[in-house]
């Protein structure tokens, strides 16, 4: 393992701002640190997230937390939120499927899906964070009304979950197949992620599919 990436690991847990979900009272870290906020947004797979520090920099009055079951991706997000002065958002080291065990009294006003892996291949269709396994989770730890969000540059993914929202009877908001082309878009539409960028610039067009659960 490269030295860079092992400094991380051991690191990443001792960083105020970082919880883990293999921690027996994860809930109640996040909790005390959030000033016991039982509301929060989360963002899944959030790398080094973008999302959850610009989220928390708009909204100074609301809770964030980014999610990412890679250790050293934690590491830098948290960096990344200590460099903007963010304070109203934590991370957590966790998988996805995972967090029904760990939010019990904290809810979900609301979900960001920025940029996952699309997993393309059909045999890979359940690791879709859109996956109709995966909305079952997020059912157990959202609040009533809660809205949904996935950002992506691919169709496949896009199409999919359109297709999953039809299936299983969901509450379409808003779907898009190329964001920056609408107008009026809100400030947290136009968040920019690292990998959102790279996408724009080799030309690709950004999707956008918002949905309740109930």
């Amino acid at each position: 393992m490269p030295r860079r990436k092992l400094k991380k690991l051991l690191e990443v847990r001792t960083f105020e701002n970082v919880f883990d979900a293999k921690a027996e009272n994860a809930e109640e870290e996040l909790r005390r640190y959030l000033n016991n906020a039982d509301r929060v947004t989360l963002e899944l797979g959030c790398g080094q997230a973008d999302y959850s520090i610009n989220l928390a920099l708009l909204r100074p009055d609301k809770y964030f937390i980014g999610i990412d079951r890679k250790a050293a991706r934690i590491w830098n997000a948290s960096k990344n939120a200590e460099a903007s002065g963010v304070k109203n958002a934590a991370f957590l080291i966790s998988y996805i499927e995972r967090l029904d065990e760990i939010f019990k009294t904290m809810k979900a006003e609301e979900i960001w899906i920025t940029f996952p892996d699309p997993y393309p291949r059909r045999g890979s269709m359940k690791k879709r964070l859109t996956h109709p396994r995966f909305l079952e989770v997020y059912k157990k730890i959202t609040a009533p009304g809660a809205k949904i969000n996935l950002k992506t540059d691919d169709e496949t993914l896009y199409e999919y979950t359109l297709s999953v929202i039809e299936e299983e009877q969901l509450k379409l908001i808003k779907a898009v197949d190329d964001l920056y082309a609408e107008e009026n878009l809100s400030d947290e539409e136009k968040i920019r992620t690292k990998y959102e960028k790279m996408h724009l610039a080799n030309g690709k067009k950004i999707k956008l599919v918002r949905f309740r659960l109930d």
